[in-house]
């Protein structure tokens, strides 16, 4: 089959810094799986596409009110995203009409809700063990071994304390004195990017405590890689990893990121995500597939 040029129509969002451009189901389901990488790299591109950190597929769901498929600006398929799945919500409030919402993720089904001008996500829980992590990390820890505040000999950097977790996503979380002093692409490019030891990648947060109930973060993202202004999932492994370590105190965690601010709500049962997300333009695009 030949190259087909078609025109779609795109909506841009951002959340806290992070954007994205959502495709929905009407022009989603003339993409087929495996161009949407490739088609992503070339709109996420800031020079010769619409720009943006990641591409939000929207897909018919039998199960949810919509399914999200998320490709990430250098080609690979995301399992969430906290900031992208808000972008989504709003979107879908406005169009469905509806202040609740069921999404279908790679990594399972979302729950949002609309609380005044943010959203709400449940994340579900911090997976902390070894088991949860086998497909991201290649270790010699055993299945049932907590991987937080392991001791971790990474190249250019050496050994450092750091803790392995999946908050939907999965995150290395390394705490810091001060971010802004930190060489985060150093971090990225020996932590992220270590194929040896994360085969898929894995996201990589940097965190100062600045008070009982206040974190600051930097996240270098997997699939950009490179610093976002924010990561949803980051500010929910960051926070709840800071609460089981003792490190802060509460259940209401703010999260200041580079592009703004992200409140967790740490409970026995969940963590809930909540932040804000807003419509920049949205437009036609004419792409070859």
């Amino acid at each position: 089959m030949g190259v087909i040029k078609i025109k779609i129509n795109f909506h841009k969002y951002q959340a806290c810094g992070n954007d994205f451009i959502i495709i929905d189901t009407e022009f989603s389901k003339n993409i087929i799986p495996k161009k949407r990488g490739k088609l992503a790299k070339f709109l996420c591109n800031r020079n010769f596409g619409i720009g943006a950190d990641d591409v939000l597929y929207l897909d018919a769901s039998f199960t949810a009110d919509i399914r999200l498929k998320i490709f990430e600006s250098q080609g690979p398929e995301a399992d969430m995203c906290g900031n992208g799945i808000r972008c989504v919500a709003v979107y879908l409030c406005e169009k469905l009409n509806k202040s609740d919402l069921i999404i279908e993720t790679n990594d399972g089904i979302k729950h949002i809700k609309k609380i005044g001008a943010k959203y709400q996500v449940n994340m579900g829980r911090l997976r902390v063990k070894m088991k949860d992590m086998k497909k991201y990390f290649i270790s010699k820890f055993t299945d049932d071994e907590r991987l937080l505040s392991k001791t971790i000999d990474f190249p250019e950097i050496g050994e450092i304390k750091v803790s392995i977790v999946n908050s939907s996503e999965p995150h290395c979380v390394i705490f810091v004195k001060d971010v802004d002093k930190e060489d985060i692409n150093k971090y990225g490019k020996n932590i992220s990017e270590n194929k040896q030891l994360f085969p898929y990648g894995i996201n990589t947060n940097l965190v100062e405590v600045i008070g009982s109930d206040l974190l600051k973060i930097r996240t270098y993202e997997r699939g950009v890689f490179y610093e976002t202004l924010a990561c949803g999932t980051g500010a929910t492994a960051s926070a709840a990893v800071a609460s089981i370590l003792g490190k802060i105190k509460g259940n209401q965690i703010e999260v200041d990121v580079k592009g703004g601010k992200i409140e967790i709500e740490i409970t026995e049962d969940a963590l809930y995500m909540i932040g804000p997300a807003l419509k920049v333009f949205e437009g036609d695009i004419n792409i070859e597939i």
